[in-house]
């Protein structure tokens, strides 16, 4: 898997939203956070499509696209991505970056906590 440019990954949020999905369709999503040109939505998923993340089928006179990967798989990938470049390969560093930004609500950090409880379990 590589790692997709933001344009890209935008596109990539539209379809995982909508399912199979048509270039009209993307035009009016609300999940593309800038309006863009029907050409400009071709060029990205024909890059994505090179990429092996999507595919289309034509269907009646439109051509639907479907995602390879689902969102899950690629924000996995991402996310240790940033923790290899970022944080030298340790989730823990992390982590204690976010407590200490403060941006963990007591929610979260209880999410958090039940997440790892969670996880230990399954381990032990």
């Amino acid at each position: 898997m590589v790692r997709l440019p933001d344009a890209e990954f935008e596109v990539m949020q539209a379809i995982w939203a909508c399912g199979g999905v048509s270039v009209p369709t993307l035009i009016l999503s609300e999940k593309l956070k800038k309006e863009r040109k029907a050409q400009t939505i071709l060029t990205l998923l024909a890059r994505l499509e090179g990429k092996g993340v999507v595919s289309s089928e034509k269907v009646g006179k439109e051509r639907i696209w479907t995602a390879h990967i689902s969102e899950e798989e690629y924000l996995s990938f991402e996310a240790k991505n940033i923790v290899e470049k970022m944080y030298h390969g340790n989730p823990l560093s992390l982590v204690n970056a976010m407590v200490n930004s403060g941006q963990l609500s007591d929610k979260d950090i209880n999410d958090l906590y039940q997440l790892l409880e969670k996880e230990l379990d399954k381990r032990n």
